[in-house]
């Protein structure tokens, strides 16, 4: 497979909240994998100070900073579009405040860049743009047309 880019920009000018791509990563659970979706929020690797040393999981490799999709619909469900909907994950605080939920992941673990479409619903909201719709919004369809080897690889369902 051809080598892809992935971005995660903090907010800008051009883009007041940032822009951070999708990707399908690889989520271990115990001793299970299972493929999900994340946006990319961060990418960085780790220096350690003068005479430090870090663990070789640290610093072999970039690291990734990521917030999780949930599926919450099957292309079988939405013949129409025939993609999977997805929503942000978010957990509470022991404050009682919703957070997004996110992890740190190596680089190794993403197979693949993705792109998704906001559900716009009934009434779109006029006000949001191309530069903060990935922000704004909360639900949305992943698109399984944009290549070729996403379209097999989603065929064989995501968990």
């Amino acid at each position: 497979m051809p080598s892809q880019v992935v971005q995660a920009a903090p907010p800008s000018q051009t883009f007041p909240l940032g822009n951070c791509d999708a990707v399908i990563a690889q989520s271990i659970h115990g001793d299970q994998t299972a493929d999900v979706v994340v946006q990319v929020r961060a990418i960085f690797q780790p220096i350690p100070p003068c005479c430090a040393m870090l663990p070789h999981y640290l610093a072999d490799q970039p690291l990734l900073y990521v917030q999780y999709y949930e599926i919450v619909g099957h292309p079988r469900n939405d013949p129409a579009t025939s993609m999977y909907t997805v929503a942000r994950q978010y957990h509470h605080g022991s404050d009682g405040q919703r957070v997004r939920l996110g992890a740190v992941i190596p680089l190794t673990d993403v197979a693949h860049a993705v792109e998704l479409i906001p559900v716009y619903g009934e009434d779109a909201d006029h006000t949001v743009s191309a530069a903060t719709s990935m922000e704004i919004y909360e639900h949305f369809y992943l698109n399984n047309f944009s290549d070729k080897e996403l379209y097999h690889a989603l065929r064989s369902d995501l968990h």
